[in-house]
């Protein structure tokens, strides 16, 4: 650690010129693995910090090169990375198409479609506020029967678990059900 004591005190042209003799490692990893939207400069950026921080945990004690130790921290980094790429939460990126694409793929009746779509957006916002005002129009019993039906039960399921008539359980969902429709298309 004391060789690499006044590059990890700020001393960037050594850094810069310690760092050099290392893009080799960086460039044969760049030709094994993929990583989408990453060029030259951000291989060797992402190389930068990983060298760096290789340094700042490098103990000469062990039995290990610096050479070697920033070697494994950059391929395990560049797995993280890679991993995350793959991960199931970001395929939509992966899936992502650009406007270009699109265009290209479609023409210009592309954006005809863009039109329709913002203002089916705008519907179901308004339908959305409208529908805020549900349950203080429904009554208890109503707003219950209807809660049960939307979660998915049917309406004799509800009848045996409410222990009551199909016609007053049926009673309360027609009423919910009108009283939605008037606050939708009111």
């Amino acid at each position: 650690m004391k060789e690499y004591e006044d590059i990890l005190k700020g001393d960037t042209s050594a850094f810069d010129s310690l760092y050099r003799e290392y893009h080799p490692i960086v460039y044969k990893f760049q030709k094994k693995y993929y990583i989408k939207d990453f060029d030259r400069e951000d291989w060797l950026q992402e190389g930068r910090i990983i060298f760096y921080r290789s340094l700042e945990k490098y103990e000469s004690g062990h039995q290990i090169t610096i050479g070697q130790f920033f070697k494994l921290n950059f391929e395990n980094h560049i797995r993280s990375l890679i991993r995350k790429q793959c991960a199931f939460k970001r395929t939509i990126d992966v899936h992502a198409t650009s406007l270009d694409q699109k265009i290209e793929n479609q023409g210009e009746s592309f954006f005809d479609y863009m039109g329709t779509e913002e203002a089916d957006v705008l519907d179901q916002m308004i339908i959305r506020e409208k529908l805020e005002q549900l349950p203080t129009v429904l009554s208890p019993f109503e707003k219950a029967t209807f809660q049960e039906y939307v979660s998915g039960k049917e309406l004799d399921q509800i009848v045996k678990d409410a222990q009551s008539e199909e016609r007053i359980i049926r009673g309360a969902y027609d009423r919910a059900k009108k009283k939605l429709k008037s606050i939708i298309y009111d």
